[in-house]
C-alpha cells in the first residue's frame, strides 16, 4: 500500500508544487484575460500595428493608421498578429502572448533557481516572480517588456548552462539575444554587455577563445543587425529620426534640468510596487555583496543581471518601472535567496511553504470562481463609441475630433474601429465649419464641450453617448443596423 502524504510533506514534493505553480500562473496570467479592453499607452498602439501586419502583409515595416512606423522593432508584433491568426483580432488575442511569456518565464526562473541553488528556492523565485505586482500586470497588457523580460532570462539559463554543462548552449544564447533586441531594440542589448562583464569579473579569459561564444555573439548581431539594415535601407532618414533619435537618444537626456534625486526614482518604485518581496529582496542582496554565497560565479551573475538595468537606466532622462522588467527575473532569484536564509530552521520554512500553498490555493479558487475583475475597465468609452464610428466609417463617412490629440485618442480608435479621428480640432468654429458640409461628418468630443457646441453649431444630432466622450454627427443618423456587442468592444 502506499503511503498517505500529509500535508507538510504534500508541500513539499516536488510535484505538488509544479502542479501548484502551474495552476497559480494559469490564473494570474490567463484568467478573465479578454476582459475590459485594452489601454491607450500603450497596448493599443502595438495591438494596431500587429493588426496592420496582417492589413498590409508587410511583416518587415511595422505600419500605423496606413502609415510605416519605425517606434519599434517588430518581434513582439509578430507574435500577436499570429495570436490574431488563432484567435481572431480579439482583445484577448491581443494580450495572450504577453501572458504566454510571462508563464514561461515563471517556469525558466524555476528551472535556473534550481540549476543555481536548489528546487525549493527555484520555486519560491517561481513564486516571488509570479506574485511580483509590475510584472504579472505588464504580462496580462499587450505590452512589450514580459516578452523582453522571457528572452533575456533565457539568455542568461543558456550562459549558465553553456559554462556549466556544454559550451553549445551559447548559440542559444546568442540567439535569445537577438530576440531580445528584435523585441525591444536597445533594451535587449543589456544581457550581451552583462555577459562580458560577468566573463571578465569571474575570470574566464579562455571563454574569449571559444568559437561556441563568437558563434553566439555572431547571431545576437546577426539577428539585430539585420532589423536595423531592413529599417534602415527602406525607411532611410525616417528610420534615424524616429527610431534612434527620438525612441533611444530621446530616453537618454535633454535640456530640462533635474534634482539629483530624481534618478533614484527607480527606488522609489521598487518601495511602492516590489511590495511584499523588497525586504527579501534586500535582505538577499546584503547576503550576496557580503560572499555568503559560497560560488562566486552565481554571485556576481545575480548582483550584475539585477542591478546594471537600474544602475544604467536610472541615469537616463526616462524612467518608467517597466524599464527594469528583465531585472525582475533576477530580483526574484535574489530574493528567494534571501526568504530562503530569513526562515533559516526546517520549522520556519515548513510554515512558510504551507504559507505559500494556502495562498496559492486560495488565489487559483478565488480568482476563477468569483465575478470579480482582475484589470481595470480600460478605453470604455472608445469601445462604446468605436462600432458606431467604424459602421459610418466604413461606408465613407469623415471622423473628426474635437480637442484631443492623435495618440490620445486614435490609438484605440484605430485598434477598436479600424478608423482615426483626424483632423482634431481645438476650436469649435472649426467643428462648425465641417457641420455645413454636405458629407456626413461624426466628431468625437466631451461631454464638457456640448454647451459651447450647443451655442456655436446649429444643426448637430447625437450618435451615442459615453461617459465622458461623445459621438455627434451633422446630420441625424438611422443606427438601428450597427452591432454594438462583439469580441473587441464588450459593451
Amino acid at each position: 500500500m502506499k503511503k498517505n502524504l500529509s500535508f507538510n510533506e504534500l508541500v513539499f514534493s516536488e510535484n505538488f508544487r509544479l502542479l501548484l505553480l502551474t495552476l497559480f500562473s494559469i490564473t494570474v496570467f490567463f484568467s478573465k484575460l479578454g476582459l475590459n479592453g485594452l489601454a491607450n499607452y500603450d497596448d493599443c498602439f502595438y495591438a494596431e500595428e500587429a493588426k496592420e501586419i496582417l492589413k498590409t502583409g508587410d511583416w518587415v515595416i511595422l505600419h500605423l493608421n496606413g502609415a510605416a512606423a519605425y517606434h519599434n522593432a517588430p518581434f513582439f508584433m509578430w507574435l500577436v498578429a499570429l495570436s490574431y491568426k488563432v484567435f481572431g483580432i480579439t482583445v484577448y488575442a491581443a494580450k495572450f502572448p504577453s501572458a504566454l511569456m510571462g508563464f514561461l518565464t515563471v517556469f525558466l526562473i524555476y528551472y535556473l533557481g534550481k540549476i543555481l541553488f536548489d528546487s525549493t528556492q527555484g520555486f519560491l523565485a517561481a513564486f516571488i516572480l509570479a506574485t511580483t505586482y509590475p510584472f504579472f500586470k505588464d504580462a496580462r497588457h499587450c505590452m512589450l517588456d514580459v516578452t523582453l523580460a522571457f528572452f533575456v532570462t533565457l539568455a542568461m539559463t543558456a550562459l549558465v548552462l553553456a559554462l556549466r554543462k556544454n559550451l553549445k548552449f551559447f548559440w542559444l544564447w546568442g540567439l535569445s539575444i537577438g530576440l531580445a533586441i528584435l523585441t525591444k531594440s536597445a533594451f535587449g542589448v543589456f544581457p550581451l554587455w552583462i555577459t562580458f562583464l560577468f566573463l571578465l569579473l569571474v575570470g574566464r579569459w579562455r571563454t574569449f577563445l571559444n568559437w561556441h561564444f563568437w558563434g553566439g555573439v555572431f547571431t545576437a548581431v546577426a539577428i539585430g543587425g539585420a532589423w536595423v539594415a531592413s529599417q534602415y535601407l527602406i525607411g532611410g532618414q525616417d528610420f534615424i529620426n524616429v527610431h534612434l533619435k527620438f525612441i533611444i537618444l530621446g530616453k537618454v537626456s535633454d535640456d530640462t534640468p533635474e534634482a539629483w534625486y530624481a534618478h533614484l526614482g527607480f527606488i522609489k518604485d521598487l518601495f511602492i510596487y516590489y511590495w511584499p518581496w523588497i525586504p527579501a529582496a534586500i535582505y538577499g542582496l546584503l547576503r550576496i555583496v557580503r560572499g555568503d554565497l559560497k560560488n562566486k560565479e552565481t554571485t556576481v551573475l545575480l548582483l550584475l543581471w539585477s542591478l546594471t538595468v537600474l544602475i544604467v537606466m536610472s541615469c537616463m532622462k526616462t524612467r518608467y518601472i517597466w524599464y527594469l522588467m528583465q531585472s525582475f527575473p533576477a530580483l526574484a532569484l535574489v530574493s528567494a535567496y534571501g526568504l530562503y536564509q530569513l526562515f533559516d530552521s526546517p520549522e520556519n520554512r515548513e510554515r512558510l511553504f504551507q504559507i505559500i500553498a494556502a495562498l496559492g490555493i486560495a488565489v487559483i479558487v478565488l480568482l476563477n470562481a468569483l465575478p470579480m475583475a482582475l484589470d481595470a475597465d480600460r478605453e470604455r468609452d472608445t469601445r462604446i463609441i468605436a462600432p458606431y464610428v467604424k459602421y459610418f466609417a466604413d461606408k465613407g463617412d469623415k471622423v473628426i475630433a474635437l480637442r484631443e490629440e492623435f495618440y490620445g485618442l486614435n490609438n484605440a480608435m484605430l485598434f477598436f474601429s479600424d478608423h482615426a479621428a483626424e483632423p482634431l480640432y481645438q476650436n469649435v468654429t472649426d467643428v462648425q465649419k465641417e457641420f455645413l458640409s454636405q458629407q456626413t461628418v461624426l466628431c468625437v468630443a466631451h461631454r464638457g464641450d456640448l454647451a459651447e457646441i450647443q451655442e456655436m453649431v446649429p444643426a448637430w444630432y447625437p450618435v451615442k453617448y459615453g461617459q465622458d466622450l461623445i459621438l455627434i454627427s451633422n446630420q441625424k443618423l438611422d443606427v438601428n443596423d450597427v452591432q454594438t456587442w462583439g469580441s473587441l468592444w464588450q459593451n
